[in-house]
């Protein structure tokens, strides 16, 4: 049994045996680093699809605040005695004390930095709203002295 022999030329040298550990002689470019899946899910928070997008994703998340916070016993107490308030400017300042307090523990369960900017702003708005602009302010001048109490007319003398 006769088995073909490869035959080679003259002056011809034979191929190297090639091994399944070899690396080749053209080297691929280096893989880039990936990112992680954490650092993917930021990139693609940080875009913005819109001013109002941005604006919609501000009031849900203000919401969500409020619908965690406005049934907490103080605050409900503060709401009601703002309510109950005899004159206006009593009403408005209890309502002062009671957006203050409200806002404030809203932002303070706030976890982003621009959450609690926009909180900041509608806090503004509101204490801004119990503001009194229109009315004239009091004089400063200093005040009028006490008035004597009037006397009575002494009654007539008996003829």
């Amino acid at each position: 049994s006769s088995s073909p022999q490869p035959s080679l030329e003259a002056g011809a040298t034979p191929a190297p045996a090639i091994s399944a550990t070899a690396t080749p002689a053209t080297a691929s470019p280096p893989v880039p680093a990936m990112p992680s899946l954490e650092e993917l899910d930021q990139m693609f928070k940080q875009s913005s699809l819109g001013k109002e997008a941005d604006e919609a994703r501000m009031r849900r998340g203000l919401r969500d605040l409020s619908n965690r916070t406005t049934d907490d016993a103080d605050l409900v107490a503060m709401r009601n005695k703002a309510n109950s308030a005899r004159t206006d400017l009593e009403k408005r300042d209890r309502l002062r004390a009671y957006y203050t307090k409200y806002y404030d523990r809203m932002r303070a369960k706030a976890d982003s930095a621009e959450l609690k900017s926009y909180i900041d702003g509608q806090k503004a708005a509101h204490l801004n709203g119990t503001a009194q602009n229109r009315v004239r302010p009091s004089p400063t001048a200093a005040p009028s002295p006490t008035p004597k109490p009037a006397k009575a007319p002494e009654p007539p003398l008996p003829q």
